[in-house]
């Protein structure tokens, strides 16, 4: 067990108790692959075999205690249909129906008749039939559990907005009554001024001992307005968020930056790459999702990849281009993609690729990262609104290396992304509503089509093909 989120398996048995003890050996040995398969990555309960109405309600009550969400009901045979309503009604997330296709179970059958039941009744289920040793199979049931968890801990998230809407892009701003309504986040609000004060009260020791292991591990060349004077003010601008996170008990915010920061006081890309990082001076740590240009639905998108992957960090980055004729996009922030994406399996080879430089813009000063993100399949995702309703556009592609003069051609200065991705670039074109995206390593467009689908959201997959 991986990941720590629960799920439960509850196998449903036949009333005709005689009968269904004949066949108990196929059940045993269904039960034991399963779980086998699920125990590899997930906290499992199981209970006795429900056989009646009075043990199902007793059991749908111990799923409640334990504040399960992601529910199995598992048919390895034959079972009474009707007892499928008390464990679905265990949860409020959809639930899923698990059985097999074996011709001598009958298993098939009694999901196609339990499945019919509750979807009649207006309860969504998922139907997944076949044996977890298939990798398409155990996906299928791995996205379902990861998505049924993700619809409680995102509600379960506290967003601060850091300012307000930055230079003008009305797509980064969001309504805190719907986010309430339609994914139960809670939504708070400080001024920037906070983190100027804050970061000028920061003690010294503190600030020395994060710069001299950030100078430790990344190339800096100095010039123009990037001086040592102003990374220091961006290094402590990355502390200073650091504790209003902590003291706010924040989970994840969006952070304005211009022009307000970027011209007066320091430029805030530092701060934002290393709250989005796995690690600091102090040691490992829990990326905090943060947001440039204080952008509320790509900062919940980072949210909700990073709980979809187990607590990867995620970023946010522009679309500078893209082209169905070379199947690729070219993605660039301004200078606060995480350190991890240099390496996301070395972490201080991931740092050697980094060279910090003067930024292309900001009077106050300050350095951007420069590195290219690292080879790997990842999963690019937005929330945006069309017509005030939520919609979610999702791909997948593979992230890939090119020689560092390629930045030339976009922003030198900035951090990128070169994805390669066999989607529809022409409907990418007529539906994205949003100047960002965001990404983490990993296949997560499953999890992330069952998370919209249970919050009422449109799903957009804009892949042509997904293996």
């Amino acid at each position: 067990m991986e990941s720590g989120r629960k799920v439960a398996l509850i196998t449903i048995g036949d009333s005709r108790r005689e009968f269904y003890q004949t066949r108990i050996s196929i059940v045993e040995e269904e039960t034991r692959k399963v779980l086998a398969s699920l125990e590899r990555d997930f906290d499992v309960f199981t209970s006795d075999i429900i056989y009646d109405e009075k043990t199902a309600i007793d059991v749908s009550s111990e799923i409640r205690r334990r504040g399960i969400k992601a529910v199995i009901i598992f048919y390895p045979i034959w079972g009474t249909p009707s007892l499928s309503l008390r464990i679905a009604q265990a949860t409020d997330a959809p639930v899923a129906i698990l059985g097999n296709r074996r011709t001598d179970s009958s298993s098939l059958v009694v999901m196609l008749t339990a499945a019919g039941m509750l979807d009649q009744m207006g309860i969504e289920c998922r139907r997944i039939a076949g044996d977890l040793s298939d990798d398409s199979v155990y996906k299928e049931i791995s996205d379902y559990i990861i998505a049924a968890s993700l619809i409680e801990e995102v509600k379960n998230s506290c967003f601060c907005m850091l300012g307000g809407r930055s230079i003008g892009i009305g797509t980064t701003v969001a309504d805190p009554s719907q986010w309430a309504n339609v994914f139960g986040v809670s939504f708070d609000h400080r001024d920037q001024y906070e983190i100027f004060y804050r970061a000028e009260a920061v003690e010294e020791e503190r600030v020395n001992k994060h710069l001299e292991w950030w100078k430790d591990r990344v190339k800096i060349e100095f010039g123009g307005l990037f001086t040592p004077a102003s990374l220091e003010k961006q290094m402590r601008s990355y502390l200073a968020v650091k504790d209003i996170v902590q003291d706010g008990g924040y989970d994840f915010l969006g952070l304005k930056c211009q022009q307000e920061m970027s011209d007066h006081y320091a430029l805030q890309c530092l701060a934002v790459a290393l709250l989005n990082n796995n690690e600091d001076a102090d040691g490992p740590k829990k990326p905090v999702p943060v947001s440039c240009e204080c952008d509320a639905d790509g900062a919940l998108t980072m949210r909700i990849l990073s709980l979809a992957s187990g607590g990867q960090p995620s970023c946010l980055v522009d679309i500078k281009y893209f082209s169905d004729e070379t199947k690729s996009f070219i993605l660039a922030n301004c200078g606060s993609l995480a350190p991890y994406f240099g390496n996301p399996d070395d972490s201080r080879d991931s740092y050697s690729h980094i060279t910090m430089m003067q930024h292309s813009f900001g009077l106050a000063g300050g350095g951007a990262t420069q590195f290219i993100a690292a080879p790997g399949h990842v999963t690019v995702a937005r929330l945006f609104r069309s017509n005030g309703e939520y919609v979610l556009g999702c791909f997948e592609g593979e992230t890939e290396m090119k020689p560092i003069e390629e930045l030339r051609k976009t922003s030198w200065c900035y951090p990128h992304a070169f994805i390669k991705a066999d989607v529809d670039y022409d409907l990418f074109f007529r539906t994205m509503n949003s100047n960002h995206l965001h990404l983490v390593y990993g296949s997560y467009s499953g999890v992330l089509r069952l998370y919209a689908e249970s919050r009422g959201i449109k799903f957009i997959s804009y892949n042509r093909k997904l293996n």
